[in-house]
């Protein structure tokens, strides 16, 4: 990675940080006449209907977030695929029009419900699908078929991986930034990654409830993954390889032939999609253009990180499988300001905490280091904290409602919330070692770790919702030099929040468009 690289990074990181100024001064609009479809719609393909009567395992919720299920998966076919598929990045509800388009709420959560991330699935011959290269629809519940063939073989090679070969169904996310910039501008490039690590987050606890081996690849070459899928016009980006059942990927990739070129027609995404020169260019940054650098990006990022939690004892507390959590998980908006109990502190921030099966650090350790506010948690006094292993290490014994309030934009979810977690790299090291690609696996893991807190608040019959903040008014609040990726809420809902539905609970929906 060249320097000028690391340091164009940098400098987008400085100007995508928000300041009350930047906040309140922007001249920032919305303009709904222009807002991006929330979804990826090919007219002239026939949909695929995925089953909707979806096999489910009867492990507990705090057990699977725990890592304390030794499932033995099963066959693996079409409906084990529309179960993952459904539970990280489904369709749960639908909710109340904005400018005459309804608003489909998914399995995660997605930052002003605008869900940049696209799914994509490589398989070989399953029972009931044949191999290809599909694109999932959430709200058909359906999956298109871009690509005839098994083109495993490809993705091994773009992502320096030749067990994916061996993996029956490999997914692939992307980003659309558009989806996000249109409320959040450049700053939007952040909630790529934030919202690919909350769909991850579910996708790697569904498949271990079920015994599946599923691993997380941020290095591969962008534009060998861009061809197969077919993405990049309007602006796409592919983020994280997810293959599901595959071994630790030590053999090299087998040679694999380029595909010919493919175009399916896309419905628009707006009347006129915006282009973020800054953005593209901080992406371009962090482009892999063989597999050699692809080995080596991985072979630097080995020596990043500290150790994650490995141990996490099961909660005692706890209610329904993981799949009831997903379908009644929601962006908690209100808190009542209520106590909630110390396990809810201690085993969410080590269930978040819990090392991902990833290529961007070392195995077993984590790029993030969390601190907290504390308003109201029972057996912890009020204050500041870095949470380490377990262990809380106060830096500051105060009530911070307000100050941590006005830290979150000045958004009362700061100030109500029981307690608040900052999630934070040290971001200069990372960018050093790692480059612009470091920069976004550190956004991805800390959206990840937002993810897995929320699906354990809501399996502890709380509430939790990810959240914006000033940057460098964090840093110095905490007293660290480390950088804040992303701020999670966790407290009591002040409302009884609307569950959601399975598959075959709802109506088969229709894309609508208009």
């Amino acid at each position: 990675m060249a320097q000028n690289d690391r340091e164009m990074t940098r400098l987008f990181h400085e100007a995508t940080k928000h300041t009350v100024e930047s906040v309140r001064g922007g001249g920032h609009f919305l303009d709904f006449a222009n807002m991006p479809i929330p979804l990826k719609h090919y007219p002239d393909l026939e949909p695929i209907l995925l089953p909707v009567d979806l096999p489910e395992r009867d492990a507990s919720a705090v057990e699977v977030l725990s890592g304390r299920v030794d499932a033995k998966p099963g066959p693996w076919g079409l409906p084990e695929l529309a179960r993952v598929l459904f539970f990280s990045a489904g369709v749960t509800r639908r909710a109340r029009l904005v400018g005459g388009r309804p608003i489909f709420l998914r399995a995660a959560a997605s930052a002003g419900g605008l869900y940049p991330i696209e799914v994509y699935v490589v398989c070989g011959d399953l029972p009931g699908l044949p191999a290809g290269v599909y694109h999932f629809n959430p709200v058909e519940f359906a999956l298109r078929r871009l690509r005839d063939g098994d083109h495993r073989p490809f993705l091994a090679r773009a992502a320096a991986d030749g067990a994916i070969e061996d993996a029956p169904t490999t997914l692939v996310l992307s980003g659309i930034p558009w989806r996000t910039t249109w409320k959040y501008g450049e700053r939007g490039y952040r909630h790529l990654f934030w919202d690919s690590g909350a769909v991850l987050a579910n996708c790697l606890a569904v498949t271990e409830a079920a015994g599946v081996t599923s691993r997380v690849l941020t290095g591969f070459v962008d534009d060998d993954v861009s061809h197969l899928l077919a993405i990049g016009s309007p602006e796409e980006y592919p983020l994280v390889i997810v293959p599901l059942a595959g071994g630790p990927g030590a053999r090299p990739a087998a040679a694999a032939d380029r595909p010919p070129a493919i175009e399916h027609r896309v419905h628009p995404l707006s009347a006129s999609p915006q282009h973020h020169a800054g953005l593209a260019a901080v992406h371009r940054a962090g482009v892999l253009t063989d597999t050699d650098e692809v080995t080596g990006w991985r072979t630097a990022g080995a020596r990043l990180g500290t150790p994650a939690t490995r141990d996490v004892p099961v909660s005692p507390g706890g209610r329904g499988t993981l799949e009831d959590v997903i379908v009644r998980r929601g962006s908690t908006r209100r808190y009542a300001r209520d106590p909630v109990g110390e396990d809810m502190l201690r085993w969410g921030l080590a269930v978040a905490n819990r090392p991902l099966p990833a290529d961007f650090a070392g195995a077993g350790r984590t790029l993030l280091e969390h601190f907290l506010a504390v308003h109201a948690v029972e057996g912890v006094s009020p204050g500041i904290y870095r949470w380490v292993q377990g262990n809380l290490e106060q830096i500051e014994r105060a009530t911070f409602r307000h100050q941590v309030a006005h830290l979150c934009l000045d958004q009362p979810l700061g100030g109500d919330c029981a307690f608040a977690v900052f999630h934070c790299v040290e971001l200069g090291d990372v960018i050093e070692r790692s480059g612009a690609r470091g920069y976004r696996s550190a956004l991805l893991e800390a959206g990840t770790a937002m993810g897995r807190l929320q699906l354990a608040a809501y399996a502890l019959a709380d509430g939790a919702s990810g959240i914006t903040f000033y940057d460098d008014e964090v840093s110095a609040f905490l007293r660290t030099q480390a950088s804040p990726m992303l701020v999670t809420t966790v407290g009591v809902p002040d409302y009884r929040p609307r569950p959601g539905k399975r598959p075959a609970e709802l109506p088969r929906l229709r894309v609508q468009l208009t």
